[in-house]
């Protein structure tokens, strides 16, 4: 008897209910909820296929095309035509927010973090102590290799607490040198410098955690990114945890708006062959011990105009009106590319930025095999607890070999290295973009790696176009330049330091945390 061949819509949701499946491979799977989706001022929700039409309508419309839903054969022919040909505008009008609780913090950075289509908001490692034996578990293991990856992990786990013991008072000396003293005298200031000392332990004892360690996070994409995240679901780093991922997020479209499965096209076959890996011997012959170095910059620039874009005002304002003034986004023209080396948190921070993009390798192709990773700089200065730190990651890396020889699927062990891996990447970005980066990073209450590769970047560009000195400083310096009060946009949060007296050539060495 000859076999019936599935529709397109059939063999999407039979892929779906593959990668549905997946869920059984883990004792702990991520959940997906939907919290927010594009809905009619009356309540309404029109369905995403319809909204694709209706937008295509009103491209030739003599008037208003009206925002309804439609089931005439007209209408999905040009919803399937137009996502067929690909003039895809029309499906990013239709909005999807998620609360996604128990994804790793490896498939966040690989896949959902890794373009610049979507807003997180994401538990911080930093402002929330990690929780003991939160991580993502394997189920279809023998139990001597689950007895091999928990005990990996709960090493991991243990490792960042008794590195928070030991970080607190290191922390706390260095919070107190970096704040007035007066300011501890004050009931409100000293318990909010309480918490920072907290806080600030946090984020470098993190560096030990796993990438299987499970967050949290509200997540919003558009109708086309979600139908491009399912198309790439093929390629490499799309793990099953990206790919159940993937369809828990549809499935949840489907309960209120089901044109969504009619919308998918089955994913793409990809040829690995492709991909290439990062050079890391080049990248760090290019780096020269510093955490960034500038690859390309514009010639022959004039620099006239681009003194007058660095002087003005509007670069103080929070908003980037800056992006409507003729001038200013003229800054557009010029490009900037670095290289660039941090740990796999420090790159969590960095792709957050998404005008100034890199193509990051998914874990499964930057790890080598070698102990390969970042030491945050009050460990770095501290010989008895570097050495402890070094010690600790080490064995992380050790892990992971041992959960390979015993035959963990290197998907699953890979989870079990730490968050100071090291990344590299060749990351560019226009000069508009650059600065709205800069002027965040380059504030001392900034992630401290991403904190010096700006002052790497900065002082790199500069060399080359003196010109925009006025532009490139942190915001307290730039907002004092044009006497916008107050000076630290952070209200109470002010890191302490006069930086705004200082120019970038002092930041490093002034950074004490």
């Amino acid at each position: 008897m000859e076999r019936r061949v599935l529709t397109e819509q059939e063999a999407c949701q039979d892929i779906l209910n593959q990668y549905l499946s997946l869920g059984e491979k883990f004792q702990n799977f991520p959940t997906v909820t939907l919290r927010l989706n594009s809905h009619t001022p009356d309540g309404e929700v029109i369905q995403a296929e319809s909204v694709g039409a209706s937008t295509a309508y009103q491209c030739y419309a003599g008037g208003v095309a009206r925002m309804v839903n439609r089931d005439d054969k007209r209408s999905l022919n040009i919803a399937r035509d137009t996502l067929n040909a690909g003039h895809h505008t029309t499906r990013m009008h239709t909005h999807y927010t998620w609360k996604i609780v128990g994804a790793t913090r490896s498939v966040t950075h690989d896949v959902f973090h890794a373009t610049p289509f979507y807003n997180s908001e994401q538990q911080s490692q930093r402002y929330v102590e990690a929780r003991e034996g939160f991580f993502l578990v394997p189920n279809e293991l023998t139990s001597e290799q689950t007895n091999i990856y928990k005990e990996a992990a709960d090493f991991a786990n243990g490792s960042y607490f008794r590195l928070l013991g030991d970080l607190k008072p290191l922390v706390e000396e260095r919070v107190r040198a970096m704040n007035p003293e007066g300011g501890w005298k004050v009931e409100g200031t000293r318990y909010r410098l309480g918490g920072k000392i907290d806080k600030l332990s946090q984020e470098i004892a993190r560096y030990v955690l796993p990438l299987a360690q499970h967050t949290t996070y509200d997540h919003t994409l558009n109708e086309l990114q979600l139908l491009r995240l399912f198309q790439a679901s093929n390629m490499e780093g799309f793990t099953n945890e990206a790919k159940y991922l993937i369809a828990s997020m549809i499935g949840e479209v489907s309960k209120v708006d089901p044109s969504i499965l009619r919308e998918l096209r089955t994913p793409a076959d990809i040829d690995e062959s492709e991909n290439k890996v990062t050079d890391k011997i080049q990248i760090d012959k290019l780096l020269d011990g510093k955490m960034s170095a500038l690859l390309q910059s514009p010639e022959n620039v004039d620099r006239e105009l681009l003194g007058r874009m660095a002087n003005s005002s509007l670069l103080a304002n929070v908003f980037d009106v800056g992006m409507f003034d003729p001038q200013v986004s003229r800054m557009r023209e010029f490009n900037f590319a670095f290289a660039t080396k941090l740990s796999h948190a420090g790159d969590s921070q960095r792709q957050r930025h998404r005008r100034t993009a890199a193509g990051v390798m998914p874990i499964g192709q930057i790890y080598d095999g070698e102990a390969d990773f970042i030491t945050p700089l009050v460990i770095k200065e501290n010989l008895q607890i570097n050495r402890k730190y070094e010690e600790m990651v080490v064995n992380m890396f050790e892990n992971v070999k041992k959960a390979l020889n015993a035959g963990i699927p290197k998907e699953f062990a890979l989870l079990l290295l730490p968050n100071a891996i090291s990344v590299r990447t060749i990351e560019s970005g226009d000069l508009f973009d650059w600065i709205h980066r800069w002027k965040q990073r380059l504030c001392y209450l900034a992630q401290e790696e991403i904190f010096f590769a700006s002052v790497n970047q900065v002082e790199d560009v500069l060399k080359k176009i003196p010109e925009l000195t006025p532009a490139l400083q942190a915001p307290c310096g730039i907002r004092k330049m044009h006497g916008v009060k107050p000076r630290c946009p952070e209200g109470e949060r002010w890191c302490g330091k006069p930086v705004f007296n200082w120019e970038i050539g002092e930041y490093s060495e002034n950074r004490l945390i």
